[in-house]
């Protein structure tokens, strides 16, 4: 459990990266606070090892709703071995969770085979500080694109997404495969990620492995 709380910790550290998210407070009590600033996601509270101390979940739910009327204020993100209990405590404690089942996955990034786009595209990667930024491209235009932090040896994947008259011919795997690459070139060593049902077959088709479901909920 403790292996995948610190998980947990580092994928937020990564994720926040990511979006931009720079006020991040640890209040020591197993829930990280991240300001967010965003109009439908104003304040964002991880719980870790939300299993064996539900109290915790239910501080971050109180926390979610008082933090504003806003539609989306709060949100209460947390990983489980128990979904169906997680969903209906969060809903006895009045949040709306989110029906979309999403996973915690993890690889070596050493684990993940290397990948050519068809010759169709053109891929394109960015490095912005510590965030990659990879783009595939057809006559000028994205059509698939992800992003990953990078985080002393971890290295976050988020927004991989790829334009649904192109998808199926290999997109999303070279994005990830040219963003890893990219990453294990900076130091990093583990790859984490957030995989919606969408993307759970990709990542799976890649080598990583699902450590615990996640349950999202807002206020």
């Amino acid at each position: 459990m403790r292996d995948r709380e610190e998980l947990v910790r580092r994928w937020q550290a990564g994720w926040s990266v990511s979006r931009g998210w720079t006020t991040v407070e640890d209040d020591n009590d197993g829930i990280l606070t991240v300001r967010a600033g965003e109009e439908n996601r104003a304040m964002e509270y991880v719980v870790l090892d939300a299993d064996d101390k539900p109290e915790r979940v239910e501080r971050a739910a109180e926390l979610a709703k008082a933090a504003g009327s806003g539609r989306g204020a709060g949100w209460v993100t947390l990983a489980t071995d128990d979904r169906e209990a997680r969903i209906e405590q969060l809903e006895d404690l009045g949040l709306e969770v989110q029906r979309d089942q999403d996973w915690l996955m993890t690889i070596q990034l050493s684990e993940q085979p290397a990948l050519k786009l068809n010759e169709r595209y053109a891929l394109h990667s960015e490095l912005e500080s510590d965030l990659i930024i990879t783009r595939a491209t057809l006559h000028g235009g994205v059509v698939s694109s992800g992003r990953m932090a990078v985080v002393g040896e971890d290295a976050v994947a988020d927004r991989i997404e790829t334009d649904p008259a192109h998808r199926r011919r290999g997109l999303g795997s070279a994005v990830m495969a040219s963003l890893v690459e990219t990453a294990a070139a900076q130091g990093a060593k583990r790859g984490i990620l957030i995989a919606s049902i969408d993307g759970l077959r990709l990542y799976r088709s890649l080598g990583w492995k699902v450590v615990a479901d996640i349950v999202i909920a807002r206020s």
